[in-house]
């Protein structure tokens, strides 16, 4: 069995001859990007082997430059083991550092539900044997806190530690709950305070707040890539893997549940803090839900995408298979469809979208881009199938937006690019998705692009702007598929990282599907852009983009004023620790769904107009 090292943090892991070296990859704990799900199409899983490499085959070439390939570098999806090779860390283990976890947010309604109550308890004796459990419940009733408790109440690996642990207090114990719901028991003394988890499950990351459930206050965030994304940085690749087996099921389960207990783990390290989370309230898409609970997804890609639930409620952590011997009690935000899930309930939730406060724009823009517009009493939503561009997938140069990722893109007079990378780390290793939203508005405005997406060559945009900045044509050079435009490095150097006609077409499909959604919201609704009184940004993309860009580009509608944009950060994460912190807003997440009239885009005349003429850019000033 083959061995693999990775240097230089020294990690080794055995591997069957044949596997793919992304299987040693995931069991060395390392995050692998997978565009194209492991298909061999995007060269973006690249590892570079240094020493025990194979020449590069056919599939090897198809996806990677004949220099990528000549360096060491191996698409590690297709690339087999056959004998012990070394390979250099993957860089992309540092997504983590730069996933979205702050967030605004109004205050929480409502009191908290938390209850404490320090029991003690008669030992047993010979006149008097009722169970453990009957003990813990009699004693509840007569405290005024467990009137309707009964014993199906006791989770099960709280029955299977009770035994122990009444014996080892002489019976006394610390009992805390939710309700009528006895969560845990602990000891007596036990200074630590109820602990729970808010989290976001996106498609990209997962974030997780580690909360004290009796001062509401947050103690911890912790975050990371999600490890689904080795089959696929979409929602379909991943409902394709999900539906091949229960083995794929139950496999993707494992990975989002896995990664949120160790976020879990993380979270109480950081907060200098022992104990368990005994709460958690889960925010996430339609598909990663269906995913997190191991329920079969596939019917949400088949029309008429019908989820299996949108509501779930409260449900036992051992049941979704939580690690450990004490898992949470676990709360699902319910979603509004197959593919307006949870984390926009949580978001709306978390800025009182439907509470009648004037016309709101809510835009959540990731690899699936969920739009809600409220307009008085009513709530209309849609999802506009934005692709991953947006994430930095599927562009040439592409990444997720981690340390060295371009971030910032602009043009000096002179014509010379004005880049700022995540971490101010130069030089850049690639482009973000706000970066890539700079470069093609910057692009736009001088003229390199033009208003159906072709990216000019040099003797084109001096035909237009005859007083062009030589700065400007000095970074435009000519390819096979059309023009490239360097962004970072030397002119003279194949290394550089270009923007290319392939990668604007890309861009034009993603801000193309969104703002025709916001076009098609507008209209059923019965109003103007200009009627807006806030346009709300979810999200990572949301987060840290340009308003200006976004309206210079069309991915906003032009006519909205730029000062009604407002980036609100991790809008599920926000909404998730309302639901985990107060039953008022639980109440409130789970009437929402019912006020949302969604639209939907796919067969409907009036979008495939909108996204065809949304395609093009808007003419610049």
């Amino acid at each position: 069995m083959p061995a693999i090292t990775f240097s230089p943090s020294g990690k080794t892991v055995s591997a069957d001859t044949g596997s793919p070296l992304a299987a040693a990859v995931h069991a060395a704990g390392f995050h692998l990007p997978a565009p194209c799900g492991g298909k061999g199409l995007c060269g973006k899983c690249r590892v570079r082997i240094l020493d025990g490499g194979a020449d590069p085959d056919d599939r090897q070439r198809a996806c990677l430059s004949a220099k990528l390939l000549a360096d060491g570098w191996r698409a590690a999806c297709v690339f087999q083991v056959v004998n012990d090779l070394v390979a250099l860390d993957p860089d992309a283990a540092q997504l983590d550092s730069a996933i979205l976890t702050d967030f605004t947010a109004r205050d929480i309604r409502g009191e908290t539900e938390i209850w404490e109550r320090n029991l003690t308890l008669p030992s047993p004796t010979p006149a008097d044997q009722r169970a453990d459990a009957s003990r813990v419940v009699q004693a509840l009733a007569e405290s005024e806190i467990g009137d309707g408790l009964n014993l199906p109440s006791i989770p099960l690996p709280l029955l299977r530690r009770l035994p122990g642990l009444l014996r080892a207090n002489g019976f006394a114990c610390r009992a805390v709950g939710i309700g009528d719901r006895l969560l845990d028991l602990f000891k007596p003394e036990d200074p630590i305070p109820p602990l729970g988890i808010a989290v976001d499950i996106g498609t990209t990351t997962i974030a997780v707040a580690l909360c004290d459930l009796g001062s509401r206050g947050i103690l911890a965030v912790t975050s990371a890539a999600n490890p689904q994304a080795r089959h696929g940085d979409d929602v379909i690749s991943r409902i394709d893997y999900a539906s091949r087996g229960e083995s794929e099921l139950t496999e993707m389960r494992g990975l989002i549940v896995g990664a949120i207990h160790d976020l879990a783990v993380e979270a109480l390290r950081r907060a200098g803090c022992g104990g368990r989370p005994i709460l958690a309230a889960v925010a996430g898409n339609t598909v990663m839900n269906h995913l997190f609970l191991g329920v079969p997804p596939k019917a949400l890609a088949l029309a008429p995408f019908i989820p299996a639930f949108r509501s779930a409620g409260f449900i036992e952590g051992e049941a979704v298979g939580w690690p450990g011997e004490s898992p949470p009690l676990v709360y699902i935000v319910p979603g509004i469809s197959a593919y307006v899930g949870g984390d926009i309930t949580a978001g709306l939730l978390a800025h009182d979208v439907s509470r009648g406060k004037g016309a709101i724009l809510f835009l959540d823009v990731g690899t699936n881009g969920e739009i809600a517009l409220a307009v008085g009493d009513r709530v209309y939503a849609c999802a506009a199938a934005a692709g991953p561009a947006f994430e930095g997938a599927r562009i040439a140069r592409g990444m997720p937006a981690a340390p060295g990722a371009i971030a910032r893109v602009g043009l000096s007079e002179s014509g010379d690019v004005e880049i700022g990378t995540i971490d101010s780390i130069l030089p850049a290793k690639g482009i973000c998705g706000t970066g890539l939203l700079d470069a093609v508005a910057a692009l736009l405005r001088a003229g390199a692009i033009d208003e159906t997406g072709r990216m000019r060559d040099k003797d084109e945009i001096l035909d237009d702007r005859p007083d062009a900045p030589s700065g400007l044509l000095s970074r435009v050079r000519e390819a096979d598929d059309g023009a490239l435009f360097l962004l970072d490095g030397h002119p003279d150097r194949e290394d550089g990282i270009y923007l290319t006609q392939a990668d604007v077409r890309e861009f034009q499909l993603a801000k193309g599907a969104i703002a025709a959604g916001c076009r098609v919201l507008l209209d059923v609704a019965g109003i103007q852009a200009q009627d807006l009184d806030r346009v709300l940004l979810a999200g990572g993309f949301g987060n840290y983009l340009d308003p200006a860009s976004a309206l210079a580009v069309g991915l906003l509608p032009a006519e909205i004023d730029e000062r009604k944009i407002r980036s609100v950060g991790n809008a599920s994460l926000a909404g998730a620790r309302m639901c985990l912190l107060s039953r008022d807003e639980r109440s409130e997440a789970e009437a929402l769904p019912q006020i949302v009239d969604y639209v939907e885009l796919s067969g409907r005349a009036d979008f495939q107009t909108a996204f065809a003429e949304e395609m093009l850019f808007p003419e610049q000033a």
